[in-house]
């Protein structure tokens, strides 16, 4: 039977495989359709708006679960271009699994200074990226490069458990 922690450690991996098609989509667009400005404007402005809005999420909410201080909010000027995002993304991406690798299963239920536990911090944070992620998959979609489907189910589909994750 599958523990908790490693429930946990799948949704989050499910969420930055999912960050990873729109990064994909993102990369086939020109440059000027990633930082234009869209209408209408789900609150963040442009597409790299957006995604910038869902990494700032995501390591403002891990830096709140490791206790550390979180000394910078990440601003859509810092990323030029897709590249420099996925760059960020990818050093995000391996802190929240080095972060996940480090959990116990009595660790989920502890609360962190939001009062959320540690588990209901973890699933905030997929749910939050899935909703931004819509928004994002429907800009590319109009732009005419979609990042696919973004569903959960096909993730398992495409990552059993007997398949290197590293990738991700």
């Amino acid at each position: 039977m599958a523990t908790y922690n490693h429930n946990l450690s799948t949704l989050i991996r499910f969420n930055f495989w999912a960050n990873g098609r729109l990064l994909t989509a993102c990369e086939q667009l020109p440059a000027d359709a990633f930082t234009r400005d869209v209408t209408p404007d789900p609150g963040w402005g442009s597409l790299r708006g957006i995604l910038v809005h869902i990494l700032d999420a995501e390591y403002g909410w891990r830096m709140v679960l490791q206790e550390l201080d979180a000394d910078v909010i990440l601003k859509t000027a810092d990323f030029a271009d897709v590249a420099a995002l996925k760059a960020r993304w990818n050093r995000e991406r391996a802190a929240w699994f080095d972060y996940a690798a480090s959990l116990s299963e009595d660790s989920l239920d502890t609360a962190s200074s939001t009062g959320l536990t540690v588990w209901q911090t973890i699933l905030h944070v997929v749910t939050h990226g899935s909703q931004h992620r819509g928004e994002a998959a429907l800009i590319l979609t109009a732009y005419g490069q979609s990042p696919g489907e973004l569903d959960f189910d096909l993730f398992l589909q495409e990552n059993t458990e007997t398949q290197d994750w590293s990738n991700l």
